[in-house]
C-alpha cells in the first residue's frame, strides 16, 4: 500500500501551538514501524490549478505571495512563509494522489478531504502532514 505525507518541512511555531508539527512525523514513523507492506511516499505539492478547485484564485495568489491580510492569516493558523506555502502544497497533494490512484480497498483507512467552507478562503484547515493512503 502507498501512502504519502508531507513532513519533510516543519514549521517553526512556539510551544503548546494547536498542531505541533513533532506529532505528524511521529505518526509517518509509527506506521512505518508497524504496517507491513507500507510504501511511504513524498507529496508532491499540489498545482494552483488544483488549489482553485477548492479555493478562490485570489485567495490561492494571496497566500503564495504573502499577501493575506492579518486575520486571513489568523484564520490558517500558522505564520506566513515559504515553508508555509510549500508545505500547504504538499498537505493538499497527500490528499489528491490516493484520489487520482482510485478508491480505497474496503476496510483500508483514509483520511477525506474536501473543499472547506469559507468563501474560498482556508477557513477551518491547517497545513498539517497528514498521511494519505493510495491503492498500490
Amino acid at each position: 500500500m502507498k501512502t504519502f505525507y508531507s513532513t519533510q518541512l516543519s514549521l517553526p511555531l512556539p510551544p503548546g501551538h494547536r498542531f505541533p508539527m513533532g506529532k505528524y512525523a511521529a505518526l509517518r514513523d509509527r506506521l512505518a514501524a508497524e504496517c507491513e507492506g507500507l510504501r511511504l511516499a513524498q507529496a508532491p505539492p499540489a498545482s494552483d490549478a488544483e488549489l482553485a478547485l477548492a479555493h478562490a484564485p485570489a485567495y490561492v495568489a494571496a497566500v503564495a505571495q504573502g499577501r493575506l491580510d492579518a486575520r486571513a492569516q489568523r484564520e490558517i493558523g500558522f505564520p506566513w512563509s515559504e515553508a508555509m506555502v510549500e508545505r500547504s502544497r504538499r498537505s493538499v497533494g497527500a490528499s489528491i494522489q490516493p484520489a487520482q490512484r482510485g478508491a480505497a480497498a474496503p476496510g483500508c483507512p483514509t483520511t477525506p478531504r474536501g473543499p472547506r467552507a469559507g468563501g474560498g478562503r482556508g477557513a477551518g484547515g491547517g497545513a498539517g502532514g497528514r498521511a494519505r493512503r493510495a491503492s498500490p
